[in-house]
């Protein structure tokens, strides 16, 4: 949660200083690190925690080798990027941003799987340690670039590079005290440890191009005040989606616990789901009757062009909380190659949908590549996640839901124009909307499922 809230605020934070073409170039940047992050982990962390109960001395061993793994990643990916650097058609500045995000992905890279690592002993302090030192030299140097540094792309890359290599000096040392690196394995051993890693590998990297594809391709068949724009517009989706990390962390481990006792667990979905709904319904509300005052709070009166796509960024959030519980349930129930193959055809949709539509439509074309992406990602999802759970049944709880949000939507549309004072009136509304649906449901067994195992 605190590592996505660090990125949803430093692009938030640059936008605002940022003309449009500007902070194209910087989120064209912190796509491309964001991507090269994922690649350099390539499914190892997730692997990791599969050590969970072994003796110190293997999992040693098997954590240097993954290591080593790691450094061989890197190394192969470095090469791949360079020739990509030196043969782009991007304009200079753009491509030294690039280069200082994408080389500062390496520590950050390394420091999450150090203080991952910890995680094998159910260790979850180090990690968020390491998160909070990040997130704290970030503010504290974007404060002290605010008085006596410069406002532009390059100074704010190299704010994120020297927050991301402290973090990494942290990990690093906390790492070496716990963990003894045992340093003799054969080639052999690296390569069978790639074949291994890259089922999980597949789905992390492709599952981070299906949001970021759409920029790649806008960056290349139009220009950066469309990637600025655009790459906005994704940045609020993902910060209204802060909760499904919530969600999701809360309730994979509960659910993978019932795989035996599917009626509980079937219970526990169809809760989750209709909060799920009801969330994203008050969500999306709010970004519909106030987007041009969360556009200018969140970024200046240049993006106010995102006025024109706000139904794609509700449509798309809409679909991705949708997803939320059938992502559970085939993590949950061991249904990851369903995951990954669902995430496989939705970018292959995205890539032609984007190739097609962006030289006609411009970003416009990349909002829709993205909501059919998203389209064919929820069918697959959904259709397999209910085959294995029936998580959704109409019920007198959606009653209650859509009284509550017709409440709401009355109360907002007659009274509540878009302003900052009325937004705040709204965002209070609504949280007291969802207290009441809590309270009617008696949620609070579901806030805390693992108190709730039978």
């Amino acid at each position: 949660m605190c590592k996505i809230g660090i990125n949803i605020f430093v692009v938030f934070f640059v936008a605002s200083r940022l003309n449009v073409t500007d902070f194209g170039s910087f989120s064209l940047a912190f796509v491309f690190s964001a991507l090269f992050i994922s690649i350099f982990d390539y499914g190892l962390n997730l692997k990791s925690l599969t050590l969970a109960g072994k003796e110190i001395s293997i999992i040693s061993k098997d954590i240097s080798l993954m290591l080593y793994t790691k450094v061989f990643i890197v190394f192969i990916s470095l090469i791949a990027f360079t020739i990509f650097l030196v043969s782009n058609k991007y304009d200079v500045i753009t491509n030294k941003a690039i280069a200082i995000l994408v080389l500062s992905s390496v520590p950050i890279s390394f420091g999450n799987f150090y203080v991952n690592s910890f995680k094998i002993f159910h260790n979850f302090k180090s990690e968020a340690i390491g998160f909070v030192i990040q997130a704290l030299l970030i503010l504290i140097l974007i404060v002290f670039n605010e008085f006596y540094g410069e406002n532009n792309i390059i100074t704010y890359t190299y704010i994120i590079a020297i927050a991301r290599t402290i973090y990494f000096l942290y990990a690093f040392l906390i790492f070496q005290k716990r963990f003894t690196i045992v340093s003799s394995f054969a080639r052999s051993d690296i390569l069978n440890t790639i074949k291994t890693t890259t089922p999980y590998a597949v789905h992390l990297i492709l599952g981070s191009s299906i949001i970021y594809i759409d920029t790649f391709v806008l960056s290349f068949l139009s220009s950066l005040d469309d990637v600025g724009i655009y790459q906005a517009g994704m940045r609020i989706i993902m910060a209204g989606m802060l909760i499904s990390v919530i969600l999701s962390d809360a309730f994979i481990p509960e659910i993978s616990s019932l795989k035996k006792k599917k009626n509980i667990a079937k219970n526990k979905l169809k809760s989750l789901f209709e909060f799920v709904i009801f969330f994203a319904v008050l969500t999306s509300t709010l970004i519909f009757f106030f987007k041009e005052t969360i556009i200018t709070l969140l970024f200046n009166d240049e993006y106010l062009a995102l006025n024109t796509f706000v139904f794609y960024i509700i449509l798309i959030l809409f679909l991705r909380y949708i997803g939320i519980v059938p992502g559970i349930i085939l993590t949950s129930f061991s249904k990851q190659n369903v995951r990954a193959n669902a995430v496989v055809i939705s970018v292959i949709v995205s890539v032609v949908l984007n190739w097609v539509l962006i030289p006609v439509l411009g970003i416009e074309g990349a909002f829709i590549s993205s909501l059919i992406a998203h389209v064919v990602l929820n069918i697959i999802y959904v259709y397999k996640s209910f085959k294995t759970v029936s998580f959704f049944v109409l019920s007198k709880q959606y009653l209650v839901i859509f009284a509550l949000i017709v409440l709401n939507l009355t109360i907002q549309i007659i009274f509540l124009k878009d302003s900052f004072s009325n937004f705040i009136i709204a965002m209070l509304l609504s949280m007291i909307v969802l207290v009441l649906y809590l309270k009617y449901t008696k949620w609070n067994v579901f806030l805390n499922p693992a108190k709730n195992i039978e």
